[in-house]
């Protein structure tokens, strides 16, 4: 008879095989854990070195000159938007006319900047968008990029007109004396009615002087201003003119109510004020009635409305019409009368 036999491990080799499972997957479990931590450590510093690292010189930055300072603001701050640089103003002086009137924070030019490579891009007239400048993302952000010349056109203010109007926020005693100015002189009758404001702004001082005169300077007439303040006349119900000027006197002798023959137009003098309340004037109104130069151009682009402007500036044929081009000066939609 035929026995089958089943052998059976002894408990000393259930103990062998169960410690060697045991060291199988305790090494398993430990090798696992080396793989993720050495991913980490060195995945993650290089992902923050990556997202911080910057250049000290990638500043977009522009010589502070006696001209409008909004302009060359803007053409900054639009650079900046195109490169992905920080804006700056190369200047020596602890607050610019800018920061006077507008609460705006910009760097200054430094010290620590005068060792930056400088490249610097020049723009050609003086009312012109030069299509060039979308070039300067090109340049190395280890170099500092300096803009000269004149930035005079809309077109580098509109694609960042959104942001740059909330960075154009007038200092509060600017604000202060704006809301009081107006408060004080609501036309007699009007509290309860309603009616829109018109900025005026006529520019005269220096364009009168034959320096100025002989480049193609021109100035608003009686007839102009007759005109264009008309146009909203016909249009609104009832009109108040803000009027600024560095001319009252002759505003007083020329600007006349009496012409209109109505009721329902009024126009208030600005008189003796600064240039800054003066700007935030006519930045408060609806619309805006421009006469000549860079003053009245930004009085109309912060106020944001209808606008008439005077289409005999500069004078055709002049020396400044010759780096004016129009359609990159004067913002489309806006209306041109003559003298």
């Amino acid at each position: 008879m035929i026995e089958h036999t089943v052998l059976k491990p002894s408990t000393d080799t259930y103990y062998v095989i169960s410690l060697i499972c045991i060291l199988i997957c305790a090494t398993g479990i430990l090798y696992l854990a080396n793989i993720k931590s050495t991913s980490t450590a060195e995945s993650k510093p290089v992902l923050q070195k990556t997202t911080l690292r910057r250049s000290k010189c990638s500043f977009v930055g522009f010589e502070i000159p006696k001209a409008n300072h909004l302009f060359y603001y803007s053409a900054v701050m639009y650079v900046s938007w195109l490169t992905g640089r920080r804006p700056c103003f190369r200047t020596t002086l602890r607050q610019t006319r800018l920061e006077k009137v507008f609460d705006v924070y910009i760097r200054h030019f430094d010290a620590s900047m005068s060792k930056c490579p400088v490249v610097k891009f020049d723009m050609p007239g003086t009312g012109i968008y030069d299509r060039r400048v979308k070039f300067v993302v090109n340049v190395n952000k280890t170099k500092f990029l300096l803009l000269r010349g004149y930035f005079q056109s809309w077109k580098f203010a509109e694609p960042i007109a959104s942001q740059f109007r909330q960075k154009l926020k007038f200092r509060q005693k600017i604000t202060k004396f704006v809301a009081n100015f107006l408060a004080r002189n609501v036309p007699p009758g009007w509290t309860t009615q309603q009616f829109v404001r018109v900025g005026v702004h006529v520019r005269r001082g220096d364009f009168l002087s034959r320096m100025w005169t002989g480049m193609g300077t021109t100035t608003a007439s009686e007839r102009y201003l007759q005109r264009a303040m008309r146009y909203f006349v016909e249009r609104f119900p009832r009109v108040q003119f803000i009027v600024a000027s560095d001319d009252i006197p002759w505003c007083q002798k020329h600007v006349k109510l009496s012409v209109f023959n109505k009721t329902n137009v009024n126009i208030t003098l600005s008189v003796r004020h600064k240039a800054g309340q003066d700007l935030a004037l006519l930045a408060s109104c609806d619309h805006t009635v421009m006469t000549t130069g860079t003053f009245s151009w930004w009085a109309a682009w912060l106020a944001n409305g209808t606008t008439v402007y005077c289409a005999n500036y500069p004078r055709r044929g002049s020396l400044l019409s010759s780096k004016i081009r129009r359609s990159d000066y004067y913002r489309p939609g806006w209306i041109g009368m003559y003298n």
